[in-house]
């Protein structure tokens, strides 16, 4: 039983995940910033940690590229590990910083 939970909860995520393409960051910023805050509310019911945990990285760093841009480039890495931590299975908090780290590297920077 909790498997075909599993995936119906993995299913409903990445149905969220793939409503938001990173162009829409560029486009309509706010928007974009909504369906993130759908994403986030949602990873918190399921107990998705590291979905979560991602998603509030993600829009922290969203929230500096509004004024310099560059913000397709940072949804998108973390909209690919976001994605990629669905089909991890649960995380502990090891792999969660794994996971950020991740996308540090992604973006250029140092973890």
């Amino acid at each position: 039983m909790d498997h075909d939970q599993n995936l119906l909860v993995q299913a409903e995520m990445l149905t969220l995940l793939d409503g938001i393409p990173a162009s829409l960051m560029d486009e309509h910023p706010l928007q974009f910033m909504l369906h993130l805050d759908q994403v986030r509310l949602k990873a918190s019911q399921h107990h998705l940690k590291a979905l979560h945990d991602l998603v509030c990285a993600c829009e922290s760093e969203l929230q500096k590229t509004l004024e310099t841009g560059g913000g397709v480039t940072v949804a998108k890495a973390y909209l690919t590990a976001m994605r990629e931590t669905l089909d991890c299975g649960p995380l502990d908090a090891q792999m969660s910083e794994a996971m950020m780290a991740n996308v540090a590297l992604r973006l250029g920077g140092q973890p």
